[in-house]
């Protein structure tokens, strides 16, 4: 009973152990870090007992060493009495003087060791004391043996030898009995230090033990303490993966495991309700995906049967009725203004035979049907037999159907049809098959529409069928027309071209003068030369022809007999040649009236609709090939004199700047002659007068230059000099000109140089230009700051880039300040002076370098323009 019932209390204080570590408020780190600690206390405890038993034996070996000493002087002793003794009975027996004083010399050396002996325990004090006594006695009478046979006295020396003899048996018996003593307290030490050491290894083997069994008791405790709510929540988690979220997971612990198991908890909660919501959902989807099942069913047999119908109207009935759980359905169409029955399912054949006899009329309230088509919506009657607003009995009573569900069929917001479901017994219908209804109504729409569609694109296939020849002939008719700009060739291809498309016996194009309101003979195909000469020396007023009529009304006129218009010069002239039928459609585009052409037949009759349309489009096109060769002739004649005058331009420019550059040179050349004394001292006022010339002059040769240039640019005569080139040398050049402009307003004049620029091949001359016209802007617009001037190569070209500080250029101007005469701002212009000539003339000179100038700038924020230019340069392009 005790042995059965140990484990059980030693499992409920296990289990109470790990509950309250379990609910210890710690980490989980912090229990492992303390039970690690627990464990290296006891190892240390173990470690201090084990040094502390190691410490006792160590003593008792001392012990041990030091009986070993003591037994070890004890036996020498015993050797050397009886040693002594021997030598000494030899000595005296023989009475030889050496041998005595050897004897007494070991006496006194044996006297000397016992006086030595400082480790004798207090109980062999006393023992030790009579050997020395003894020792003592024995050594006085060996002396006076000694003195006895050096005085001669021998009797009586072997008188006192016979007395010591007692003496050293005693000595040696005492000697011995110190021997018995110390081996005897050697043996006890050796039985006490072996107690010691089952002692102590009885201790240290139990303390491994209790610290085995601790450690074990705590990875046991600490180990189930997070095994336990692991596997509790494992369980629960493979609960969940099973799909059970109803349970909760129990979990002491109140450390990261507890956490866990109450995200668990909530997560099983939000699980099992996703799980409902799904559950709910995939019905819900499986309901869908049956009612799409069915719809896609029935426009697969709308697709299938364009031409046919009524397989339709019955395969949507069918499907209707059982997918709403219905006892009966049918489908009215409406025809004459009354509902007839044109699909049926679940209706005996006496009950059908009934409701075809009977249409129901679109003002029957009283029905399912008339009431539907009447509001234009869905109505349901719960219950037919009890409903007031149902008052068609006879049909109720011979049908036997109780809850009625009608839906229109709607085309445009008007009815055209009604479907209806009945069931036997009382239900109404849900929502879902309401919609599912609905949407059945509307494929039923889509059937009848097409149905309906697919007949009269079959009516009009043959006429579309004529149509198509006959617009490809006026396309390809059209596209002739239009395909010249000769105006007397397109004026040629459309009296021919309508004449064909008309199929008449001829066709005669006229022009209308709007001053004098007449017509005048353009063109004519089909008739004879006299004939058109006579037609084209008539005055053919609006007021008398048709063609009047015509382009009033900006719409073609038809005559089928000419004999009755009344008697006007055309109608009399076109009579006298056979005419007898003619089609006059007007030339007309935005309200502006070019002419007419006519076509003519010499038979009675009227033109066909189809031929009439053709020709309106035919004469649609006609007056665009027209229009389009009257513009492309005065384009060209305005092109030729735009050429003539650009070159006169040119040619004038080249010789005025010729003539300007001349005498302006002679006056720069004379004014710095002045300045530099050469005809006398010039000073005061008439020195500044003289700088102030020589600066204009300077700045109206540099005008008179970029006018020369876009004058030869513009005229194809400005040309680069291709040549090897050094960057360096360029930028040196304009620096060297820059650098005292920059100094004269207080500038900073900035230039990094790549210390890798190649040779380049180029117009140095141009590109100094350039460069030293965007330097210079950039000088003439910095108030306050600093220009700087950088060089390097990217890729095959260099990139030369100017930047500035001054104010800037808005992003709308940063195109424009590329074309010929365009300032960013005119006040600017007005005070740094300029002429908007020279970024014009910088770009095309790097255009014909094969390169690109551009500017980033912002206003506010300075200016950056970046120049890219070919490092090798082998072919002249053209300027842009």
């Amino acid at each position: 009973m005790i042995f059965s019932a140990s484990p059980t209390n030693l499992t409920k204080l296990m289990d109470r152990l790990i509950g309250l570590v379990a609910r210890w408020p710690a980490r989980v780190q912090t229990k492992l870090l303390i039970a690690f600690l627990s464990i290296v206390g006891l190892l240390i405890v173990l470690g201090a007992v084990g040094l502390k038993m190691l410490s006792g034996v160590n003593d008792e070996t001392n012990e041990l060493i030091q009986l070993q000493r003591k037994i070890a002087a004890y036996h020498q002793v015993q050797h050397d009495t009886t040693s002594q003794l021997y030598s000494i009975s030899t000595a005296l027996l023989l009475q030889d003087d050496r041998m005595l004083d050897s004897a007494l010399r070991q006496l006194r050396q044996f006297g000397y060791d016992l006086d030595r002996m400082e480790f004798v325990a207090n109980e062999e004090a006393d023992l030790l004391r009579q050997v020395r006594q003894n020792y003592d006695q024995f050594t006085a009478e060996v002396l006076r043996i000694v003195d006895l046979i050096g005085a001669g006295r021998t009797g009586e020396a072997r008188d006192v030898q016979a007395q010591i003899i007692p003496l050293a048996d005693r000595l040696e018996r005492l000697t011995n009995q110190l021997v018995n003593l110390a081996e005897a307290d050697m043996v006890d030490a050796i039985d006490t230090t072996e107690r010691a050491y089952v002692t102590s290894r009885r201790i240290v083997v139990s303390f491994v033990v209790a610290s085995i069994m601790l450690a074990l008791g705590f990875g046991y405790i600490i180990s189930w303490s997070l095994i336990g709510p692991v596997q509790k929540i494992e369980a629960h988690l493979r609960q969940i993966a099973a799909g059970h979220f109803a349970q909760q997971v129990t979990v002491t612990n109140r450390d990261e495991l507890g956490m866990l198991a109450a995200n668990v908890n909530q997560t099983s909660e939000q699980l099992g309700r996703l799980y409902r919501e799904i559950e709910a959902r995939t019905h819900e989807l499986a309901e869908a995906l049956t009612y799409q099942t069915a719809t896609g069913e029935v426009l697969k047999a709308i697709s299938g049967s364009t031409l046919h119908l009524q397989p339709v109207l019955d395969t949507l009935v069918e499907t209707a009725t059982q997918l709403c759980r219905a006892d009966k359905g049918f489908l009215f169409r409406l025809e004459e203004g009354l509902y007839r029955l044109r699909a049926s399912f679940g209706f005996e054949q006496d009950f059908r035979q009934f409701i075809e006899d009977n249409p129901i009329r679109s003002d029957a309230s009283g029905t399912v049907v008339g009431r539907t088509a009447t509001e234009r919506r869905v109505v349901h009657f719960d219950d037919v037999a009890t409903d007031a607003r149902y008052t068609w009995q006879e049909a109720q009573s011979f049908g036997g159907f109780r809850t009625v569900l009608g839906v229109p069929l709607l085309r445009d917001g008007e009815p055209i049809g009604v479907i209806a479901l009945a069931r036997n017994h009382v239900e109404p219908f849900t929502d879902k098959q309401v919609d599912l209804v609905t949407g059945f109504a509307d494929q039923a729409v889509i059937a009848i529409e097409n149905a309906r569609l697919v007949r009269e694109l079959q009516e009009q296939s043959v006429a579309l069928a004529t149509s198509v020849e006959e617009l490809k002939a006026l396309a390809e008719t059209g596209q002739a027309v239009s395909g010249t700009l000769d105006l007397t060739r397109v004026l040629n291809l459309i009296s021919a071209s309508a004449m064909a498309l008309g199929q008449s016996d001829a066709c005669a194009l006229f022009r209308y003068d709007r001053t004098n309101r007449r017509f005048m003979l353009w063109r004519a195909s089909g008739l004879e030369e006299a004939l058109s000469a006579q037609i084209r020396s008539l005055q053919i007023l609006e007021t008398e022809t048709v063609m009047g009529t015509a382009i009033r009304q900006h719409a073609p006129v038809s005559v089928n007999d000419l004999t009755r218009l009344p008697s006007w010069p055309l109608r009399d002239v076109a009579l006298g040649a056979g005419i007898r039928s003619v089609l006059v459609v007007p030339l007309v585009r935005a309200e502006r009236v070019f002419g007419t052409f006519v076509l003519m037949r010499r038979e009675e009759g009227e033109f066909p609709r189809r031929t009439i349309d053709v020709m309106q489009a035919f004469a649609n096109q006609s007056v665009l090939a027209i229009q389009n060769a009257r513009l492309f002739r005065e384009i060209e004649d305005k092109g030729r004199q735009l050429e003539i005058a650009s070159q006169h331009k040119s040619q004038f420019l080249a010789n005025m700047s010729h003539e300007l550059r001349t005498p302006l040179n002679a006056v720069l050349g004379y004014t710095e002659m002045l300045l530099d004394g050469v005809y006398g001292e010039v000073a005061g006022e008439a020195h500044e007068i003289l700088e102030y010339v020589q600066s204009n002059g300077e700045h109206l040769l540099a005008l008179i230059n970029d006018v020369l240039d876009l004058s030869k640019i513009e005229a194809g005569q400005f040309t680069l000099t291709l040549d090897d080139y050094a960057a360096q040398s360029v930028i040196e050049a304009v620096i060297t000109v820059a650098q005292p402009l920059a100094q004269a307003k207080g500038l900073d004049l900035q230039v990094s140089i790549a210390d890798d620029l190649p040779l380049g091949r180029g117009d140095e001359r141009r590109l100094t230009q350039v460069l030293l016209n965007v330097v210079g802007n950039a000088i003439k617009f910095t108030d306050v700051g600093a220009v700087r001037i950088t060089a390097s190569v990217a890729g095959d070209a260099f990139e030369l880039a100017v930047s500035d500080t001054g104010p800037g250029i808005a992003l709308a101007d940063q195109e424009r300040i590329f074309d010929v005469f365009h300032q960013v701002d005119n006040s600017s212009t007005r005070e740094k002076g300029g002429t908007g000539l020279g970024l014009a003339i910088s770009r095309r000179i790097i255009q014909m370098h094969g390169g690109t100038i551009k500017v980033e700038s912002a206003p506010g924020q300075g200016s950056t323009f970046r120049i890219i230019v070919p490092i090798q340069v082998d072919e002249v392009m053209e300027a842009a």
